[in-house]
Formats: C-alpha cells, structure tokens, sequence
C-alpha cells in the first residue's frame, strides 16, 4: 500500500537543503501561507520561531487575503505542496503586489512559475507524493531556510531509533479509539501537532476528530463533559510537553482528575525526546501510524480523498 509505504520513509525525509538560511530579523514580520498538509508546516514553524524567541511577529495564515498591516518590509513563505492550491496562490501574488520578500516551497505547479516570473527564491521538495504525506520533506526545507538545521538531523535519526515503538503504540491506541469520535487536546506546545492528529484522521480514517487547546478548553469545553450522551460517543486525547507552562501542566493534570471522575480513561501523551523539536515530531510521527491503523480498522484505503477532490472539481467548474 502506497500510503503505508511513505509512512514508512517519513523519517527519511528529514534532510538539510543547502539554501541561504533567512534572518527574522531582517523583517518587520513573517507570514506562512498554506494549506492542509502545506499549512501545518508553517503553524510548526511559528511555533520553533517563538519558541526561539524571535522578536517580530510570526503568523501562519490560512486564506485568500493577507492582512491589511502586512506590509512591505515583511517576509512571506508561500507552501503548498503542489504548487496549485489557489489560496496559497492568491497570497502570493497579494505578497507580490505590497512589495514583500516572498519565498516559495512547492514540487512545482504553479506556485513555480510564479517564482520563475517574478525571480523569487524557490525551495523545491520532491514530487509524485500526497500533500500530507510530503510533511518531512516540507518541514526540513523551511526549518533549513531558518537555519534550523542540527535539529533536522536529530529528528531524523530519533524517528529511526524510535520508529518499533511507535508503530507497537500506535496499534494499540488505534485499537483503543476505534468507533469513537477522537477528541484532541492540545497545549501551548503541542496545538499544533494536536491538529496534524485531527486533519491525519480526518483524511486517512475517513472519520470526524475535533480538537481543543489548553488553557482555553478550561473555559468552556469542559462544560461539554456534562451531557453524557455526548461524552459517550468521544474518546479523548491529551497531548503536552515538559516545556508547557507550569500552570499549564497543572491543567493537564486537573483534565486528567475530571475524566477519571466521568468513568473516562483518557489518552495522555507526551513526546519523547531530548528537544522540543524531537518530541513533536514524535508525536506527529505516532499520529501518522494511528491514523493509519485506525484506516485499516475502518477497512479504508488511506490514500484517497474524494470529497476534496469532488469540492476542487465544483470550484473548478
């Protein structure tokens, strides 16, 4: 099965590109457009950058139209996996037109093209894979053009070693999560990884999975648990990470206490790993074995995704 097949390799996929890297600095701000598997790159990336402490602002943005205060002075980075999908396409040439720096990452399409008219710096990964199946080889060119290149080599070599465990833990979180709705909570830290959990089994399982972030969930969500035909129906899982705030740790803990008091086992999880960088992707790495599991389960090809072709062939009309 091919989607099992690029499952397998995704370790592999985390290589250093040898491009100029790009300062923060150097920018009023910096925008990353995309969408689906594209978009998640850039929500990552934001995250790293922040993490690191960069001193402008970062957004991840999913949509047709920049903000009115992007201006000149700002960098874009344009990602879309195919170098056609019309919302990172308009972006791009919103960019163009309020004199942005702008950067492309694509295997081509027309986002190439784009570059090639315009002379701007293009990052090419390799063709002939499904979006989301393409995450490392996306991720690895824009942490590289970050500068963020020892860690794309730990990552690599971490998802090797841990690739056994991973999948033996995922078997059996699929096994646990079957005929539920998947409900992911997320941290500060992990929210980004959290919705790669959600949009994996949403088009791999070919089912509905929602998610959540602390602390916000404190705030409203939690009073969902009440109704017990609705709780019934989920089975929820928490993802967070040692570097979390402490207070937000303490919420993990205190989300934990409730399921247990509801009769809910709930799924916490947390990465391994010596970095940051290396206990997401090990998450997002386990994700992609569950949502793989959790296909065969279902009795589903991972692969295909005919609703979003059938909407892209309406758009198209």
């Amino acid at each position: 099965m091919k989607a099992q097949e690029w499952i397998e390799g995704l370790p592999e996929q985390f290589v250093v590109y040898e491009i100029t890297s790009i300062s923060p600095s150097a920018y009023k701000g910096i925008v990353f457009t995309g969408m689906g598997g594209s978009g998640i790159v850039g929500d990552v990336l934001k995250l790293f950058l922040e993490k690191d402490g960069v001193a402008v602002p970062v957004i991840s943005l999913r949509g047709y139209e920049l903000p009115p205060y992007v201006r000149e002075g700002w960098l874009l980075v344009a990602i879309s996996y195919s170098g056609n999908t019309e919302e990172t396409l308009s972006v791009a040439e919103e960019g163009i037109e309020r004199g942005l720096k702008v950067v492309c990452v694509s295997s081509g399409g027309k986002l190439r093209e784009i570059a090639q008219r315009e002379g701007l710096d293009f990052v090419a990964v390799p063709s002939n894979y499904a979006p989301r199946y393409a995450f490392g080889f996306m991720l690895s060119a824009v942490m590289s053009l970050f500068g963020k290149k020892d860690p794309i080599e730990r990552i690599r070599k971490h998802l090797e070693e841990s690739k056994g465990e991973i999948k033996e833990t995922a078997y059996r979180i699929a096994q646990v999560i079957q005929n539920y709705i998947p409900i992911v909570y997320g941290t500060p830290l992990t929210e980004p990884i959290a919705f790669r959990w959600k949009t994996q089994i949403n088009e791999n399982s070919k089912t509905l999975c929602y998610t959540a972030t602390l602390p916000e969930l404190h705030h409203n969500e939690v009073v969902g648990l009440d109704n017990p035909i609705t709780r019934n129906l989920c089975h929820f899982i928490m993802l967070w990470d040692p570097e979390d705030h402490p207070r937000v740790k303490r919420r993990v803990q205190i989300t934990e206490e409730l399921f247990k008091e509801l009769g809910l086992a709930p799924i916490v999880l947390q990465g391994k790993g010596a970095t940051l960088e290396e206990r997401l992707l090990y998450l997002a790495y386990l994700e992609d074995w569950v949502s793989f599991y959790l296909a065969e389960f279902y009795g589903y090809d991972p692969l295909p995704v005919k609703v979003i072709d059938r909407i892209k062939e309406a758009l198209n009309e």
